[in-house]
């Protein structure tokens, strides 16, 4: 049985605005001040802020308090993703739609700092654009309607483009995945495979060979997230919380969560659901204590998404950014009214590629 706590409830928005007015717990003790002789550790991260009087804004920002707007798109901030070019010039953000609004898309140019509407293909529905290793924009595209089927020798298949591909022999909702690389103005087609939706472990568009080989992509992990692991009950560092934190603050049902840093471990609330979240509270070890990061000064209702670079650990929430350097545990930024703060991304080549689960037939 797992170490968990409070009715069960799901992390929602009335939670979110019940518990707003309650605060975390005592603030961290003071830790030992940074070397007058060490220099203050330098970062740059990206975020996304609500722009005047509509619109959304992607801004560069370094820790020396420069901001650098790269472009304004008419979208909602909640609803954008975004992607990052190879070699640091261009950018995409990614409109995921909503309702009868369909998804949109736009290439930023970083140096000139403008977007150019990039229209997207035609066929199916576009789940991830992304770059590949010589800068080219990529669209995987799912496809579950108008796939012409046959059978042949007790098998069945999808006909597209002249070509037939077997229908992947399990549970699900079989269809096709595109792969396409904008050139020239132009959406290239590259690959097509069978696949699996809407079932664990289905591959989806991620059956693509593409899918592998793109450097950055809307649905990339991020490589700075910090990994979680459960303390399940009867752990001695869930037994330890439990004893420090006598009120989280809210009633999400779930459990104990630790994040091993280079500085030692991290905790943090995850949220049971369908989609399970962490949130506060967050705590560290101190002088030998169990503490909040200092001046954290977020609701206790918060989702939060942490990442660590080099010592620096990024706690950014719904509409706030704070950074803490991990070896003195102490707070060296706070930034409010962003969202999806994350890391300037260092620049790196492709991940392996993914395995395919289906072929053309013969």
């Amino acid at each position: 049985m797992r170490h968990r706590l409070g009715p069960a409830v799901l992390l929602g928005s009335a939670l979110l605005l019940g518990s707003a007015c309650k605060k975390s717990e005592a603030p961290a003790p003071e830790a030992p001040a940074t070397s007058p002789t060490e220099p203050a550790p330098a970062y740059s991260l990206s975020f996304l802020e609500a722009a005047a009087p509509s619109g959304c804004t992607w801004i560069r920002h370094e820790s020396a308090g420069t901001r650098q707007p790269l472009a304004t798109v008419d979208a909602a901030c909640e609803r954008l993703k975004l992607a990052w070019g190879p070699r640091g010039k261009q950018g995409l953000m990614v409109d995921r739609g909503s309702g009868e609004l369909p998804p949109r898309a736009w290439q930023v140019d970083f140096d000139a700092g403008r977007s150019t509407r990039l229209l997207l293909p035609e066929l199916g529905h576009t789940d991830t654009l992304g770059f590949d290793e010589e800068g080219h924009v990529v669209a995987l595209v799912s496809q579950l309607e108008d796939l012409p089927r046959k059978m042949e020798s007790g098998r069945e298949y999808f006909v597209f483009d002249g070509k037939r591909f077997l229908l992947p022999d399990a549970d699900g909702s079989p269809g096709l995945a595109h792969a396409y690389r904008h050139e020239a103005g132009q959406w290239k087609h590259l690959e097509t495979v069978a696949t699996l939706y809407e079932i664990d472990g289905a591959l989806g568009t991620e059956a693509l060979t593409t899918a592998g080989r793109l450097t950055s992509s809307t649905f990339s992990r991020d490589p700075d997230r910090l990994a979680t692991s459960e303390l399940e009950e009867g752990n001695e560092d869930a037994a330890r919380l439990d004893a420090v934190v006598k009120d989280r603050g809210h009633t999400a049902y779930g459990m104990w969560v630790s994040m091993e840093t280079q500085q030692g471990p991290l905790y943090a609330w995850r949220a049971a659901g369908e989609l399970p979240t962490l949130m506060l509270p967050l705590r560290w070890e101190v002088n030998d204590r169990l503490v909040e990061p200092e001046r954290l000064a977020l609701a206790p209702t918060s989702a939060v998404a942490l990442r660590m670079r080099g010592h620096l650990l990024l706690v950014a929430a719904e509409q706030a950014a704070r950074v803490y350097d991990a070896k003195t545990k102490k707070r060296v930024a706070a930034l409010e009214n962003v969202q999806s703060a994350r890391f300037w991304p260092q620049q790196r080549t492709a991940t392996a590629a993914a395995p395919t689960r289906a072929v053309a037939a013969p």
